[in-house]
């Protein structure tokens, strides 16, 4: 008898980081997500990789850099004083 694959850490992947590149302008909350999202499609390449989890890595690894450079034009911007 054939034993099913689990598929659950490649769909938290790919779920994970389609959150995290929505909330992009909130990176705060969308850098955890996209750093979770390339954690867990590495957890399913382990088990068997999948296309959710292919997915899921470069879409969590364009969260991860865009969701960095957005905080450190924040930071940049509150260093400079434009924002008080």
């Amino acid at each position: 008898m054939k034993q099913k694959v689990s598929k659950a850490w490649g769909n938290a992947s790919l779920i994970t980081s389609i959150i995290g590149l929505v909330l992009f302008l909130a990176p705060y909350f969308g850098l955890p997500l996209s750093i979770f999202a390339v954690i867990a499609a590495s957890q399913q390449g382990k088990i068997q990789l999948n296309g959710n989890a292919q997915a899921g890595r470069v879409m969590g690894i364009i969260g991860i850099v865009s969701n960095s450079i957005i905080i450190i034009i924040i930071l940049f911007v509150f260093s400079i004083g434009l924002l008080k």
